[in-house]
């Protein structure tokens, strides 16, 4: 297999404190260069790791472009605290043509902005819920998703749990966890593929505050009587409802069958499946989400350069980078009604996607194209997540 093109540059080491300090730097100088490019940064005190991923991966993105021989744009970096929307104080230019949101934005305050200066937004990691407002939202033609929907993990966690025969389940959640925002989805996902949920309650979905004993000795109560072979949990592994449960199962107190059975699938993200405990029972969940086809390749580079794996917010960033460099390469298209259309020249429907370096060439001749991507399977539109590809499995 030849090297990817990313790989034709020396390294440079970036922490950090310089990639937050390199981004300040270019607040400064945006005032005098008006550039036509933006990105928000999260810089609350927790956002530092967050912060940290997507900026190892735009660096490596933005040297993939510099291997090709190509400059990379000059970007305005804003910082900005997770959760608030938009601060239009914050980019004054109007010239300003192309905004990178923060991870999981406000996608109707930024409809709003895009509307209001006429942008283009990119929405790097939009994974959840918000998306679901997305498809009746007005604007939603300026707002650009870059990475696979979480639903896309669910539907192969769905696909292997009825692929291993666990199509008779009964689904139990947290109601502080994370994973609980992931519960009716995936019952519905479930219920379409032909699977069974259980329930004693009005809804699908058994909602067990665990520091109510009352209410967890019921549900234990449930699981017993209804001998259901498959629990759905949808708590972190080390959450209190899910140490709980296994106490209980691992002590022969939970579910028929205890401790074999039942088996039980994790609503968790792959990465936090990762400390798992070993159990007597089989356990099914995501070995990683949803993602693009040349993701082996990035893995191996973010490898060598950060000596781990990368996430998928890293190839988010690595993407973002190389199609800010695209945007740049150009004459920026126009849309129907006249305005600017910053990514006009992706074309999702494009049988092939090419690699950064003919991307460039393409794009100068004023052809549409689809950019090989990581994160994704690359058929960006506007309005619309990408697809990628997840895989789920036994935990072994």
């Amino acid at each position: 297999m030849s090297k990817p093109e990313w790989r034709r540059w020396p390294w440079l080491s970036w922490c950090v404190v310089a990639a937050t300090l390199i981004g300040c730097q270019s607040i400064v100088a945006s005032g005098v260069s008006r550039p036509r490019f933006a990105v928000l940064l999260p810089m609350g005190h927790r956002d530092a790791e967050l912060r940290h991923n997507f900026l190892q991966g735009f660096r490596l993105g933005q040297a993939s472009v510099e291997a090709c021989g190509e400059p990379f744009p000059q970007v305005a970096w804003h910082g900005t605290n997770s959760g608030d929307g938009p601060d239009p104080q914050l980019m004054p230019s109007s010239d300003l043509k192309l905004l990178v949101a923060p991870p999981s934005a406000d996608l109707r305050a930024f409809a709003a902005l895009a509307d209001e200066r006429d942008l283009t937004v990119l929405l790097p990691y939009q994974r959840g819920q918000s998306l679901d407002t997305l498809r009746g939202l007005e604007g939603r033609e300026r707002l650009w998703p870059l990475v696979p929907s979480r639903q896309e993990d669910l539907k192969a966690m769905v696909a292997a749990a009825m692929e291993a025969g666990w199509g008779r389940a009964m689904v139990v959640e947290d109601p502080s966890a994370l994973e609980s925002t992931s519960s009716n989805t995936f019952v519905e996902l479930f219920k379409a593929a032909g699977g069974i949920v259980e329930s004693y309650e009005a809804q699908p979905v058994q909602r067990v505050d665990p520091s109510n004993n009352g209410r967890l000795q019921r549900f234990k109560d449930d699981m017993a009587w209804s001998w259901v072979p498959t629990v759905v949990v949808a708590d972190a592994p080390d959450g209190l409802l899910s140490q709980e449960l296994r106490a209980e199962q691992q002590q022969g107190r939970f579910g028929g069958g205890a401790p074999l059975t039942p088996n039980w699938i994790w609503l968790t993200e792959a990465e936090g499946l990762q400390d798992a405990p070993a159990v007597p029972w089989q356990q099914l969940g995501l070995q990683h989400p949803a993602r693009g086809v040349a993701w082996a390749e990035f893995q191996q580079d973010f490898k060598q350069h950060t000596g781990k794996a990368p996430s998928l917010l890293a190839g988010a960033g690595f993407d973002t980078a190389r199609l800010l460099a695209l945007a740049d390469a150009a004459p920026l298209p126009l849309s129907a009604d006249g305005g600017v259309d910053a990514m006009g020249w992706l074309d999702p429907d494009q049988q092939e996607a090419v690699p950064i370096c003919q991307a460039f060439d393409q794009r100068r001749r004023g052809e549409r194209l689809r950019l090989k991507a990581v994160a994704s399977d690359s058929r960006f539109r506007a309005g619309q997540a990408p697809s990628g590809q997840a895989m789920a499995s036994l935990i072994e």
